[in-house]
């Protein structure tokens, strides 16, 4: 529990329904809620409205998936797949995870083989994770595991969001720690850092976080920061102020400077501190739209919001005038897109729509953007987040 979180306990009962009523308030434009749609039933450890559990997989909590990250997967006979894209995976993982996105599964499926990180053991413990309840990806990977022999296979329905909430860390990979546009925090003493460090890194001694106070931060709170360090403990204080400041996408390079060593990398010496502020520049991809451009683009007639969540997901709300083609179903129902208009598209995390652009992108469409935020409807009203 964070620091913050800590402080506020105390007055959770006197301001619970301030907050309940306030922190889910998205701007005040109204979405359309569909009829109650008629979704099959799920199976008994999946909750109605969500994909359903393959035949010979269960479910495992989250208190059980931090049981087995802490052990690791030798000591815990187990391994754990990131079923998102590759993407996801390099900027931000649960530890211990393999990349291993379900598109990749199901590419070598039709060639009727398993992928080799599965394992020679059919019934080792698999587990599989991604975006959240109603992501599939995670679904569709636990599947085609089973349909090649393994016996031990379970899925982590809360995925990342679960992760988030319950204030766990998660790790970058060395790809992104090299290429991405980063804030890369070195923790370590200012001695050890010029001694030398990973290339882009920024000298900020744990021992003077305390004096980094929230304005000393970017502004930006989705700004994608990664920590590392030779004291465990050290990045741990790191991540939890970044949670007190709202900064979302901090993360971790597991090893720090000893690990991107033994990869090979290369190593910078000298001194570079921190500023005593910090800034990001925010780099949208070239298909990326920003969340307030977005917004004024809700009643544009020259635009269409396509919409690929499933039907269970859009009965807690959607946008005016969405078309709605599920993101399994782009693939056969494209042609139900107008290429006259600018399309955006959209789901619940980023995710879906993101692969859905490369799908469109494939059958000759152009004008194509995605939102690649967090889209939470409630109330009749949504919220969008980094």
């Amino acid at each position: 529990m964070s620091i913050r979180t800590r402080l506020a306990a105390s007055f959770v009962t006197l301001f619970a329904v301030a907050l309940l009523a306030g922190c889910e308030t998205g701007p005040e434009v109204k979405s359309e809620a569909p009829a109650p749609q008629t979704v099959a039933v799920a199976p008994q450890k999946a909750k109605p409205g969500l994909p359903a559990l393959p035949k010979g997989a269960s479910v495992i909590t989250i208190d059980e998936v931090k049981t087995l990250v802490a052990k690791g997967p030798e000591v815990g006979n187990y391994l754990m797949f990131d079923s998102r894209p590759a993407s996801r995976f390099h900027s931000g993982t649960i530890p211990t995870s393999l990349m291993l996105p379900s598109g990749e599964q199901e590419k070598l499926d039709k060639e009727g083989k398993a992928p080799a990180l599965l394992g020679a053991d059919k019934n080792k413990l698999l587990v599989f994770w991604c975006g959240g309840p109603t992501c599939p990806f995670s679904i569709k990977g636990a599947e085609l595991a089973i349909k090649y022999g393994y016996t031990n296979v379970k899925v982590f329905s809360g995925g990342d969001p679960a992760w988030t909430k319950a204030e766990q860390p998660f790790v970058s990979s060395p790809k992104f720690v090299k290429d991405d546009n980063i804030l890369l925090i070195d923790l370590r003493s200012a001695d050890k850092f010029a001694a030398g460090h990973i290339p882009r890194a920024l000298s900020l001694p744990a021992a003077n976080l305390d004096k980094y106070q929230e304005e000393n931060w970017p502004s930006f709170k989705g700004a994608p920061l990664v920590f590392y360090s030779d004291n465990q403990a050290d990045v741990d204080k790191a991540l939890e102020l970044m949670r007190d400041y709202g900064l979302s996408k901090a993360t971790y390079f597991p090893g720090g400077l000893e690990r991107w060593k033994k990869l090979g990398y290369q190593v910078e010496t000298g001194p570079k501190a921190a500023p005593a502020k910090l800034t990001f520049i925010r780099k949208l991809a070239p298909q990326d739209i920003a969340i307030p451009d977005f917004i004024k683009l809700l009643d544009d007639p020259n635009v269409v919001v396509l919409d690929v969540r499933g039907a269970s997901e859009r009965t807690t709300g959607q946008f005016k005038g969405a078309l709605n083609i599920p993101f399994e179903e782009i693939s056969t129902r494209y042609k139900e897109i107008p290429k006259d208009k600018t399309v955006i598209i959209h789901c619940a995390t980023g995710i879906r729509s993101s692969i859905a652009y490369e799908t469109l992108k494939a059958k000759g469409f152009t004008n194509l953007k995605v939102l690649n935020a967090n889209v939470k409807f409630e109330n009749g009203k949504y919220k969008i987040t980094e």
